[in-house]
């Protein structure tokens, strides 16, 4: 029999997150979203305050120092998060799901060296990043296609047991502010991109890797997004997760539960903009009663609340999966990611369109719902690459 309720470890996690978001984040994201200067919005006190509630440390195996929690209790903490700033949320997400890839992927040696100093660490300053998106595409690093000359361009030329990795990534989350990074590179150019790349895993203090810019982004401000450069950065195969070449199978590792996680914290930001919404319609008044009263916005308050139902539903079922292997009526996971991040932009769009003018101004947060919402079909692979591969399952 299906069971919907959470469990009370659940009710709990869910409620010191709801009033982390509250009392910690919700104070500060309006001052972080209209700071000008990219290097000042991130929240470095809240990080912290959630590192020492164990937040980054979530998808960490017990072993390791970490809580070992479960994909659904990633789901209920993002979510939770997102409702107050996505960007602080992503902070936490990336973290989150990079520690998870390398407990899954990792030696036992490698887990203890990165997992144990990250999931002890309350300082706050063990976040992790990683180094996807490259100048030419987010999409061109996940190229299927046999020409060798297509794909990532990152390198890691190999010198005896060494890697000497060269190149530069675009937009990646955590930057200036991990402990930890880490970067999909090629490691045979002679070979398709599907066959030849590698991931690896480094500190921040590493010779020959620095940041560059930091980007100036229109929403999720308080994340931190920014270049990786690597001249002739020199990695051990000690740096390597998983086999050389198969640096996309190690990156399946994640695959379902990341667009997960981007998917619950699409809910957050839509259910944010939504109660906003509503209680607003519940106290706006036009021609002698609340505008809520109206079936046009009546009716649209009734579609938000179904989309946002329909994508937390969707999440917690791929969730599931996640912990129970039964591939029978299994769900494509990305339809986790895909579906909610559309539907985050329709619900802000809607909520905006519910306030009008006072929408449209700074004076509520809506605005900054919904150009925070636009992220959400181009992070974690477009959707329309995502919906091309799920294409090619079906």
């Amino acid at each position: 029999m299906i069971d919907f309720e959470l469990s009370e470890e659940q009710k709990q996690l869910q409620d010191v997150a709801r009033r982390f978001a509250e009392n910690e984040i919700k104070p500060i994201a309006a001052a972080l979203d209209n700071e000008t200067d990219p290097h000042k919005t991130y929240p470095k006190e809240v990080i912290k305050k959630g590192f020492e509630l164990g937040f980054h440390s979530l998808l960490i195996p017990e072993k390791y120092g970490g809580i070992g929690a479960t994909p659904l209790d990633y789901a209920i903490l993002l979510e939770e998060l997102a409702v107050a700033d996505l960007g602080t949320a992503n902070a936490f997400h990336v973290c989150m799901s990079i520690s998870e890839l390398i407990s899954k992927t990792g030696t036992e040696e490698q887990c203890e060296r990165w997992l144990r100093p990250i999931a002890e660490d309350e300082t706050g300053t063990q976040l992790i990043g990683f180094g996807a998106t490259e100048p030419a595409g987010g999409s061109e690093i996940f190229c299927p296609l046999p020409d060798p000359k297509l794909g990532t361009r990152s390198h890691a030329r190999k010198e005896g047991d060494d890697y000497v990795v060269n190149g530069r990534k675009v937009y990646s989350s955590n930057a200036g502010v991990a402990g930890l990074y880490g970067c999909l590179a090629r490691t045979d150019t002679t070979k398709p991109n599907a066959e030849s790349c590698s991931v690896f895993m480094f500190p921040a203090d590493t010779p020959g890797f620095s940041i560059g810019t930091i980007e100036n982004k229109m929403g999720t401000r308080s994340s931190m997004n920014g270049e990786h450069i690597y001249e002739d950065m020199r990695l051990t195969k000690d740096n390597m997760l998983g086999e050389e070449g198969g640096g996309f199978a190690t990156l399946n590792a994640i695959y379902d539960s990341n667009g997960m996680g981007l998917g619950s914290q699409a809910v957050g930001v839509a259910r944010a903009a939504y109660e906003m919404a509503l209680e607003y319609a519940k106290e706006r008044e036009i021609w002698g009663q609340a505008i809520g009263k109206y079936q046009a916005v009546g009716n649209m308050l009734v579609d938000m609340k179904a989309d946002i139902e329909m994508s937390r539903l969707l999440v917690r079922r791929v969730a599931w999966q996640c912990t129970n292997e039964s591939s029978e009526g299994a769900l494509l996971p990305n339809l986790a990611k895909v579906y909610p991040a559309e539907m985050a932009r329709r619900v802000t769009v809607n909520a905006m369109q519910i306030m009008g003018g006072a929408g449209y101004m700074k004076d509520y947060p809506v605005e900054k719902y919904l150009r925070d919402a636009m992220v959400f079909p181009i992070i974690g692979g477009a959707n329309e690459v995502l919906k091309y591969f799920m294409s090619q399952r079906l």
